[in-house]
């Protein structure tokens, strides 16, 4: 008998340790009270929206949404806050108009860039999304990237194409992996942009100049 209540008192102290969070929990997703947020469907404590996102095609059911809350709108995947634009005009004020204030990106520490000085002065390494990532994303916006740049680059992109095409005609009969000469191509016409040299060749090395240098 004293075995019995005491692995009833045991259980029940299990039960209680796994409540006390799931309470908390509860009553912290109850009473948070953040800035307001878009319309959006009601969510559930804890899990929030994903069961509604959990089908096949996520993008109809974000499309039927959309329809009932308007273009602009918040679901809770979790603890996370996802908005969602779905027109054109909540596309151009996310990634145009307020694209410095909500600009950010997730790199995976499994891949850290060797040299920390990367992480901090990288746009493709740095490891948060701080201003001084906003200010080098901006900058390559403007100045790089910008309608004006690009068109003046026309001739160098036809010239990267040219050279891949002839490289892929010199492989006939033979088996070519098309993605990594396309990655070479596309490297190359990057690389040109900013230090005016290649750094791969279609075979997948990596050139000597452009690793030196």
């Amino acid at each position: 008998m004293d075995l019995k209540a005491t692995a009833l008192e045991i259980n029940l102290l299990y039960a209680s340790l796994l409540l006390i969070p799931l309470l908390f929990l509860i009553f912290k997703h109850i009473s948070l009270k953040g800035p307001p947020l878009p319309p959006g469907p009601y969510p559930l404590p804890i899990i929030g929206n994903i069961l509604q996102m959990a089908g096949k095609k996520p993008y109809v059911t974000l499309t039927d949404l959309a329809e009932l809350h308007g273009p602009l709108m918040s679901l809770r995947l979790g603890t996370q806050i996802l908005i969602v634009g779905s027109s054109p005009a909540a596309a151009t004020e996310i990634l145009k108009t307020h694209d410095r204030a909500l600009s950010g990106r997730y790199v995976a520490h499994a891949h850290p860039a060797k040299s920390p000085k990367f992480n901090r002065l990288s746009l493709g390494f740095a490891s948060e999304c701080n201003d001084q990532w906003k200010y080098l994303k901006a900058l390559c916006r403007t100045e790089l990237f910008s309608p004006k740049v690009l068109e003046s680059q026309v001739e160098l992109r036809e010239k990267k194409v040219m050279e891949m095409v002839g490289f892929l005609g010199g492989k006939e009969g033979e088996v070519v992996v098309i993605g990594e000469v396309v990655f070479a191509a596309i490297f190359n016409t990057m690389s040109n942009t900013f230090f005016s040299m290649d750094f791969m060749d279609f075979e997948g090395s990596t050139e000597k100049v452009g690793t030196e240098q």
